[in-house]
C-alpha cells in the first residue's frame, strides 16, 4: 500500500493569529533588495552596532567553560538572578528577592509569549496596547484568551485610556500589557502613570506585564523607571 499524502491544516489558534509582522516585512525588504532598492529598515529593533568587545570575550570564555556544556537551573544560575536584582537596587532602587522575584529567560520575549499560558484561563481577556509588539495578542490568542486592543492616542500622550475600557471587558480581563519607553511610538511614561496603573490593576484585579525593553535607550535627560519603584506593584505587576 503506497503513502498517502497528509494534509496539514494550521489550527484555528494559528489561523486567528496570521502572519508575523516581521516576517511580513522581512519579506517585503528581501524583494525591494532584489529590485535594487536602497531599504533603510525602521523594524524590528534590531541593534545596528557591534556588541562591545568585554561582552564578546565573555561569552568566548563561557563557551570555552566545561561547565556550561550542561543544562543550567531551570530558575537560572544563583549568581545571575543576584546580579539582577543588584542592577535594579542600584538602576530603580528595587529591592528584589533573587530567590523568588527574579526568573531567567532565553529573552523577554518569552517571558512575553508564555506568561498568557501561566495566566490566563480560556476566554479571559488581555488587555493589549494598540499599536503594540505582536506577541501581546498572538500569545494571547495562542493561550485561548481573548486579545482586546486598547488604543494609544496622540492627544493623550500615546498612554493606555484605561478609563474608556468598558467593565464588561474588565470583569473577564486578567493581563494589561505596557510598554514604556513605548514601541512603535517613543512615548514615555511616568512614575505617577505607573502608580495609576498598579490602583487600577488592584481595582480590577489584573496582572500587569510591562515590557521595559527599551529603559537604557532614552534621551533629553529622561531617565526610564520601572513600574516596580511604585508601592504594591511587586504584588500586581511582573516586569521584563
Amino acid at each position: 500500500m503506497g503513502a498517502q499524502q497528509v494534509k496539514t491544516t494550521p489550527s484555528q489558534r494559528l489561523q486567528r493569529i496570521g502572519a508575523y509582522l516581521f516576517a511580513d516585512l522581512d519579506r517585503r525588504q528581501e524583494e525591494l533588495r532584489a529590485r535594487g532598492v536602497d531599504v533603510i529598515n525602521l523594524g524590528v529593533g534590531d541593534p545596528d552596532l557591534p556588541t562591545p568587545p568585554h561582552i564578546v570575550e565573555a561569552l568566548t570564555r563561557a563557551v570555552h567553560d566545561p561547565r556550561t556544556h550542561r543544562y543550567p537551573p531551570y530558575l537560572g544560575t544563583r549568581e545571575f538572578r543576584e546580579a539582577v536584582a543588584e542592577w535594579f537596587a542600584g538602576r530603580f532602587g528595587v529591592s528584589l528577592d533573587p530567590q523568588q522575584q527574579v526568573l531567567a529567560l532565553i529573552g523577554s520575549k518569552e517571558g512575553l509569549a508564555h506568561l498568557p499560558w501561566a495566566l490566563l484561563n480560556p476566554g479571559e481577556v488581555a488587555l493589549v496596547p494598540d499599536p503594540g509588539y505582536p506577541v501581546y495578542r498572538s500569545a494571547t490568542i495562542m493561550a485561548e484568551g481573548e486579545p482586546y486592543p486598547v488604543p494609544l492616542r496622540p492627544e493623550r500622550g500615546f498612554l493606555p485610556a484605561l478609563d474608556e475600557i468598558p467593565a464588561e471587558i474588565l470583569s473577564r480581563a486578567r493581563l494589561l500589557f505596557l510598554n514604556y519607553p513605548n514601541n512603535p511610538t517613543g512615548a514615555v511614561a511616568t512614575v505617577e502613570f505607573f502608580a495609576q496603573v498598579v490602583a487600577f490593576a488592584q481595582r480590577w484585579g489584573l496582572v500587569v506585564v510591562h515590557d521595559n525593553a527599551y529603559s537604557e535607550i532614552t534621551y533629553d535627560g529622561y531617565v526610564a523607571p520601572s513600574i516596580l519603584q511604585v508601592d504594591g506593584a511587586a504584588d500586581c505587576a511582573i516586569e521584563l
